[in-house]
């Protein structure tokens, strides 16, 4: 129930909801949650009612052993004893807090904290440098915490020891600083709205030290509305302060504003330093009314002189008073300069002399230069602390920056990588497919010309076998059939067909061995003249066609021997057939060395052969059957293997030349 109490109630009936509510509190973490929000509260109502509240929240905390919360009780016991004009209980508790809230590292209430005691030292000893240390030091810490509420608490604290110190554009700066910070956070908070009212009384009182009345005048009534919506009594006390100084010399206005805010504080807190100032402006506002003319403004009581002065010697006492209890020095000088000035037109010219003394004393002690230079110091220290920290982020930028180009180039360079790897393999695998198109293309054609091959070779292989088993059927079952002429006849024909199939199954054995994929041809050095021997020993036998071998003395070449004698021995055979019933036949084998190549050429005088007949040697869709039946297929295969190039020329009607060449 308590967040709907807090949501629709503030000022005096906040705090009696929240104090109806601590005997209902669940447990004791939402007690000392009450307690807190009761003592907040009280400080804009009544300073004695927080003292009470802040007490009974530090010993509740203290039986829980909840260290936040004991800090947070003492800072509240400190700021009490501050606004009560305590100094040396006010540093205790607040010292006490800042210790526990550094364990914690909770920086948001070290800023909040350290912020008070810098209050302590402008409000109760006027030590405005000290002041102006831990102001700056509380403004470090709220940085650290991101808060800008707290952030603009100090900033508003920085520009009112400006104003003290008079240095009015210093004063501006940082005050401007923290309304324009409390403007744009538009934060519906009561805290929130409390604080921006509070900011718009800090520019009210600076302008008017600087007796621009109409601003003052304008900030003061902007504030006073402000604080009137909030309720919060402390903040319309201060600004019917403000407003009394600014009225000039409307002096109904004047005192009656100054009696507004008297009355606020004798009910909050008599002790406060703006109460004081307050007391002591009511006795200055007397004090002009005889200045000026004791006669007019009879409006305002009393209207004889001597009345009007005795008033404001009692205020201004009581102020003076109350400055020297508090051991307060900024604002008393001023009350002092103002009382010997009454005494002295009352005739009290010795009492007179003693304030005015003690005024001058404690004016040059308050803003000698030594003063001004330490709070410049402290100033200085702040702006080079941000400089270094400024300088610091930018090289982190700087260096994280650098880190985004690395990683970019690093990216960039591996899609590069990348990129390089999927082309080389997309070329790699281009390449690839090609190449199994080939082969898929040489295979199905190797396997078309094998097919054909075989054919060839069947029926070559067939007809001998097929002859000789029938004359030996024949021969076995009827060998008086024959007569002796016809025995020896077909005799002869068998033996013809077991030669020429022996023949025909060597040249298959070896174009069987060139087809097989780890077969390699045995390449050696061979003397020309050794081949020719052998076709002439082969050839022997053929007595109708003319042989002619030439060949330079000690002509080599470097290849497999079998392979290349197998197509010498082809191609004569295809000769052979070609010039078979010719009366005048020949072949031509010649040897011959042209640019560093060996060249073996076989010409005939036959009847030439077409490009039909020859396409066998140049394409696997052609066969054409030797005396074998592998043909130009076989001479075309083995000299592949041996890496012989075949050209030939052939003349119908005139014959035909083949040339082997050898690298």
């Amino acid at each position: 129930m308590a967040v709907p109490v807090l949501a629709q109630k503030q000022g005096r009936a906040l705090i009696d909801s929240l104090v109806g509510e601590l005997p209902k509190a669940v447990n004791d973490t939402v007690k000392g949650r009450l307690y807190r929000v009761i003592t907040e509260e009280s400080f804009f109502i009544n300073v004695d009612q927080a003292l009470h509240y802040s007490r009974l929240g530090l010993q509740h905390t203290t039986r829980m052993k909840w260290q936040r919360g004991i800090g947070v009780f003492n800072a509240y016991m400190g700021r009490v004893y501050n606004e009560k004009g305590n100094y040396d209980s006010s540093r205790y508790y607040l010292l006490k807090a800042i210790t526990i809230y550094k364990k914690l590292g909770d920086t948001w209430n070290l800023a909040s904290t350290t912020n008070n005691l810098g209050v302590a030292e402008q409000n109760i000893r006027s030590n405005y440098p000290a002041a102006t240390r831990y102001y700056f030091e509380g403004l470090k810490y709220a940085e650290a915490a991101g808060d800008n509420y707290l952030i603009g608490l100090c900033l508003d604290n920085i520009s009112e020891i400006y104003r003290i110190q008079k240095n009015f554009p210093k004063a501006l700066q940082f005050g401007q600083k923290a309304l324009i910070l409390r403007q744009k956070q538009g934060n519906p908070d009561i805290n929130a709205r409390r604080e921006y009212a509070m900011a718009l009384s800090s520019m009210a009182a600076l302008y008017t030290q600087m007796e621009d009345w109409p601003k003052a005048r304008d900030y003061g009534f902007k504030a006073l509305a402000e604080h009137q919506k909030v309720d919060n009594q402390e903040g319309m006390a201060k600004t019917y302060g403000n407003l009394s100084v600014a009225m000039q010399r409307d002096y109904p206005q004047k005192i009656a504003y100054a009696r507004k805010a008297k009355q606020l504080w004798d009910r909050i807190n008599p002790q406060h330093l703006e109460a004081v100032n307050n007391q002591a402006n009511l006795g200055v506002a007397y004090l002009d009314l005889v200045r000026v003319d004791s006669s007019a403004n009879t409006s305002v009581l009393p209207a004889s002189r001597t009345a009007r002065l005795q008033l404001a010697e009692r205020y201004l006492t009581e102020a003076v008073r109350l400055s020297s209890m508090k051991g307060e020095v900024g604002d008393q000088a001023h009350f002092r300069a103002n009382l010997a000035e009454l005494q002295a037109l009352m005739g009290n010219y010795k009492a007179a002399y003693e304030h005015f003394r003690t005024a001058q004393s404690l004016q040059d002690s308050l803003y000698s230069q030594e003063t001004k230079n330490r709070i410049a110091r402290l100033e200085g220290q702040r702006e080079i602390a941000l400089r270094d920290k400024q300088l610091e982020v930018n090289r982190l930028v700087i260096a994280g920056h650098k880190r985004q180009q690395a990683a970019l180039l690093v990216g960039v360079g591996l899609l590069l990588v990348i990129g390089g790897l999927l082309y080389w393999q997309s070329r790699i695998r281009q390449r690839t497919t090609n190449t199994l198109l080939r082969l898929n293309q040489e295979l199905d054609d190797a396997n078309q010309v094998k097919t054909r091959f075989f054919a060839i070779l069947s029926h070559d292989l067939r007809s001998p076998i097929a002859n000789l088993i029938s004359f030996l059927h024949l021969q076995r079952t009827s060998p008086d059939l024959l007569t002796p002429d016809q025995t020896v006849y077909h005799q002869q024909k068998i033996t013809e067909a077991a030669e020429g199939l022996l023949d025909s199954m060597e040249s298959m054995l070896l174009w069987s061995k060139s087809q097989m994929q780890q077969f390699r041809p045995t390449v050696k050095i061979i003397p020309v003249q050794s081949l020719f021997d052998y076709l002439q020993r082969f050839f022997v036998g053929e007595t109708q066609i003319l042989f002619r071998f030439e060949a330079p003395p000690g002509l080599q070449v470097a290849t497999d021997e079998d392979y290349l004698r197998t197509i010498m021995q082809n191609l004569t055979s295809n000769a052979v057939k070609i010039l078979a019933n010719q009366s005048d036949a020949y072949i031509h084998w010649q040897a011959r060395l042209e640019e560093e190549q060996v060249v073996l050429i076989i010409s005939d005088n036959g009847p030439g052969m077409s490009e039909g007949q020859l396409a066998a040697l140049y394409t696997s869709d052609a066969a054409i059957g030797g005396k074998s039946g592998l043909g130009l297929h076989l001479i075309r295969d083995l000299a592949r293997s041996i890496a012989c190039q075949i050209s030939v020329r052939s003349d119908p009607g005139n014959g035909t030349e083949f040339r082997l060449s050898f690298t």
